[in-house]
């Protein structure tokens, strides 16, 4: 008897956080697309991110991706990427758009509902109804939509994203409530993104809070530096007062 998920091999979403799917490697064509797949935003709520000075938003199904971004991800070339979106796109795989205001690309997978949901159950499609006590069944519902929700509610938002790096809103909080303000955030996010090497970090809110500390010691060692200056020109010329 065929079910709704007989044409399904359910797969943890954990499955590609795992080491052996982060491995360093050249992604196959199979690999890049599954990729673009499980990128794509699975929540019915909008994501954001801020990018310069406008808001990048995308819907479920869509997810902002850059070439370069794509490149290193990947380990491809630049004309690999663009010819493989080319073929996606002449395929009727996916969509692109760029952002309002801005250089970022958006793209959208097609037919994206087909890859994540289950319209009917198995007691669906045979007219059958659960052995199920009712009053248990009835729960059901409830208990499912509360799940939802709170999978939803812990559902974290992007505030800014380049490369490979991501700081997501939870984190700039903290950034915020441990004093700093929104503009030295973003001067040193700026400064992380436009830093050639910040390929070798691998958490975008453990640098920034490094940088931003650095930072505020170097002004801290400046500013006594400074002080001592004053204090040895105030004795001086004390000292000449009275000779």
């Amino acid at each position: 008897m065929k079910t709704p998920l007989s044409n399904f091999i359910p797969i943890n979403r954990k499955l590609f956080k795992h080491e052996f799917w982060a491995e360093k490697r050249q992604y196959s064509k199979f690999e890049a697309w599954l990729d673009l797949i499980t990128s794509a935003r699975f929540d019915n709520t909008e994501g954001r991110v801020l990018i310069g000075s406008n808001i990048v938003r995308w819907n479920r199904g869509e997810l902002p991706a850059s070439i370069r971004f794509l490149m290193e991800r990947w380990g491809w070339t630049k004309n690999k990427v663009e010819s493989f979106l080319k073929l996606l796109k002449s395929e009727q795989m996916i969509t692109t758009r760029t952002a309002p205001n801005t250089t970022q690309t958006i793209i959208t997978i097609c037919n994206y509902e087909s890859y994540n949901t289950i319209n009917k159950t198995a007691s669906q499609q045979t007219g059958h109804q659960p052995d199920t006590d009712p009053t248990t069944a009835g729960q059901q519902p409830d208990e499912t939509n509360k799940a939802n929700k709170q999978k939803i509610d812990k559902q974290r938002t992007i505030y800014r994203a380049f490369a490979h790096l991501v700081l997501f809103t939870d984190e700039y909080d903290k950034l915020i409530d441990a004093g700093y303000t929104v503009n030295h955030i973003n001067k040193i996010l700026d400064e992380v993104e436009n830093y050639k090497n910040n390929k070798k970090y691998t958490s975008l809110y453990l640098t920034a809070k490094k940088w931003l500390e650095r930072e505020n010691l170097n002004q801290t060692n400046a500013a006594a530096g400074a002080g001592k200056i004053v204090q040895i020109t105030n004795a001086f010329q004390q000292a000449l007062q009275y000779r």
